[in-house]
C-alpha cells in the first residue's frame, strides 16, 4: 500500500485543486486546523512526522471537495465523524476501483443531501451516498422531485461530484511528486492501493 509524506500530499492537493500561489498559506492553514481536531483519527508521536496512508489521503481529498462547495470545517468534521466508517471509506474504495478503468459509466459519483452548509446546523449530518455515473440521470430526476408531505418545506438540493475523476487527478499530481526515472509513469499514475509501500526519506 502506497504511503507518502505530507509535503508530497499537500503538493498534490494544491495542484489537483489549482490553489493559487498566494492562497497556499490559507489552504495549508485550513488543513492544519482540521488535523488538530483529530480529523485524520490518528496523531504521530512528538517529533515524528505522520505518514499518509491511502485512507488519510482520502480524508483530505474529501475535505477539499467539501471546501469546494463552501462547507465549513465544522460540518466537514461532523460528516467524517458520523459517516467515514459507516459509508465514506467504502465509497472511496469503490471510486479507486473505478480509476483502474477508463472514465465512463462506472465512475463513482459522490452525492450529499445538502441541507447543512453552516456551523449553525452542524449537528445535523447530511445524507452521504454514491452511485455510478451511468445511473446519475435517473437518480437526479428522483432527487429533484418535490413531495407535499416533506416537513422541511425546503426545495430538493444535492451536492454531486465525480469522485473517480477527482482521484485520477490526485494520482497524477501525486505521481509527479515522485519523479523516479526507473519507475514507469503509468505505474506511478495508477491506483493508490496498488502502489508499493514507500516512504520518502527526509534529509
Amino acid at each position: 500500500m502506497f504511503e507518502a509524506g505530507y509535503g508530497a500530499v499537500e503538493a498534490a492537493l494544491v495542484q489537483c485543486y489549482r490553489v493559487p500561489a498566494d492562497a497556499v498559506g490559507a489552504f495549508r492553514g485550513r488543513l492544519a486546523a482540521l488535523q488538530k481536531q483529530k480529523f485524520l483519527a490518528t496523531t504521530p508521536g512528538k517529533g515524528i512526522a505522520l505518514t499518509y496512508t491511502p485512507d488519510l489521503m482520502h480524508r483530505l481529498i474529501f475535505a477539499c471537495e467539501m471546501f469546494q462547495f463552501g462547507i465549513s470545517p465544522a460540518v466537514v468534521l461532523g460528516i467524517v465523524e458520523a459517516q467515514w466508517e459507516r459509508r465514506l471509506r467504502k465509497i472511496f474504495r469503490d471510486a479507486e476501483d473505478a480509476t483502474e478503468r477508463d472514465p465512463g459509466a462506472d465512475d463513482v459519483i459522490l452525492h450529499l443531501a445538502a441541507r447543512v452548509m453552516t456551523d449553525t446546523w452542524s449537528d445535523v449530518v447530511p445524507a452521504v451516498n454514491a452511485c455510478p455515473l451511468g445511473k446519475l440521470p435517473s437518480n437526479m430526476a428522483m432527487w429533484m422531485k418535490t413531495t407535499p408531505d416533506d416537513p422541511s418545506g425546503l426545495p430538493p438540493r444535492v451536492l454531486v461530484t465525480n469522485l473517480s475523476m477527482v482521484l485520477r487527478a490526485f494520482h497524477t499530481a501525486l505521481a509527479a511528486s515522485y519523479p523516479d526515472e526507473d519507475e514507469p509513469s503509468a505505474e506511478r499514475a495508477g491506483k493508490i492501493e496498488a502502489r508499493p509501500s514507500r516512504r520518502r526519506k527526509r534529509k
